[in-house]
């Protein structure tokens, strides 16, 4: 990881941003996506790290960033692009946040007020009134959690725990395991688990936003659109299943906050984890936009031509403010762009 910073930096200084910044152009759309913005690096964090997507004083400085390189739209600047031939500026950008974790209130908010800035937050809407960890951040806690030095885990058996990175290799293991099977059967799997790490979760701690916090930030220019009942991989449920996650995530939030509810972001949101009829389901259902979790940026005339595949920007904990530089200004993409035409899918 050191070295990808350290080669980061230097094609940072030597001016690979401004490149791609020109390979882009000005008719580029932008969506950046965020998870969780909090201190993951200290003792008080619990959770599954990876969820996280930058520290406060990071998220404070890519906003900087941002603020000096783009233009920030809001999601109905951009429905009205897609939907009713309204200009964009140029290099528009939209700042997104998947889960609707606290964190995204306590810490993000602030600096999206600072820079006067408009934002998606994506709920898992069951979340607002169970505020339990989702199967990861189970994870994440139970391996931080144990005392035990050696396990006999579901799906991976024995497993040495002794050290931190023990734990952390098995973690890995074991969600690779979780991230297939039913989505029914993965709180039957996190209780077996807890068991066998000898861990208990606590039961008062909210990790999620709670809907009085949700109309005010709709209220301050966030829009808060779905992202789920309960967070299942679309391709991993039934059609009726989809349907259902799409149509009761929608209605809680239109009863909630009385905004306009008709964008997506796909959970887990590779291209294997939504197809096609993920996409009838989505139009049957009333939604017009989704997010997906492939590299952006796309141009703007292809975001139109596809405005339930839009890309997006993905944002890691241990990037480094180069990396998010680079990968702002379209890196990824420009790397996973070859052999097909950005934008086409």
């Amino acid at each position: 990881m050191k070295k990808a910073h350290l080669l980061a930096e230097v094609l940072h200084k030597v001016g690979l941003t401004r490149g791609l910044n020109v390979f882009w152009g000005r008719d580029r759309l932008t969506v950046l996506a965020y998870h969780r913005i909090i201190e993951w690096d200290t003792p008080e964090f619990r959770d599954y790290e990876p969820v996280v997507s930058a520290t406060p004083a990071m998220f404070e400085q890519q906003m900087t960033f941002v603020a000096e390189h783009f233009n920030v739209i809001d999601l109905a600047a951009l429905q009205a692009y897609l939907f009713d031939n309204k200009p964009l500026p140029e290099r528009p950008l939209l700042i997104t946040f998947d889960d609707g974790y606290l964190d995204n209130y306590q810490n993000a908010y602030p600096v999206l007020k600072k820079h006067g800035f408009p934002a998606v937050i994506f709920l898992v809407t069951s979340r607002m009134d169970d505020p339990a960890r989702l199967w990861w951040d189970v994870c994440g806690y139970a391996f931080r959690a144990t005392r035990k030095n050696s396990a006999a885990l579901p799906y991976i058996g024995q497993q040495p725990l002794a050290s931190a990175a023990e734990r952390r290799a098995a973690r890995e293991l074991l969600m690779l395991h979780l991230k297939h099977i039913p989505d029914e059967q993965k709180q039957a799997e996190m209780q077996q688990l807890c068991a066998a790490l000898d861990v208990s979760l606590p039961a008062d701690e909210r990790l999620f936003v709670t809907w009085d916090q949700v109309r005010e930030l709709v209220a301050n220019g966030i829009a808060c659109q779905p992202h789920t009942v309960t967070h299942p991989i679309m391709t991993r449920v039934s059609y009726d299943e989809q349907k259902r996650q799409l149509t009761e995530a929608r209605a809680r939030i239109i009863d909630e906050t009385g905004q306009k509810a008709d964008a997506f972001a796909y959970p887990n949101g590779a291209p294997g984890d939504y197809d096609a009829a993920t996409l009838r389901a989505l139009r049957e259902t009333g939604y017009s936009t989704a997010f997906t979790l492939t590299s952006g940026p796309m141009s703007s005339s292809a975001a139109r031509r596809h405005p339930l595949q839009i890309k997006r920007v993905y944002l890691g904990y241990r990037d480094s403010f180069e990396v998010f530089a680079l990968k702002t200004m379209g890196l990824e993409a420009f790397i996973d762009r070859a052999p097909f035409v950005p934008g086409e899918h």
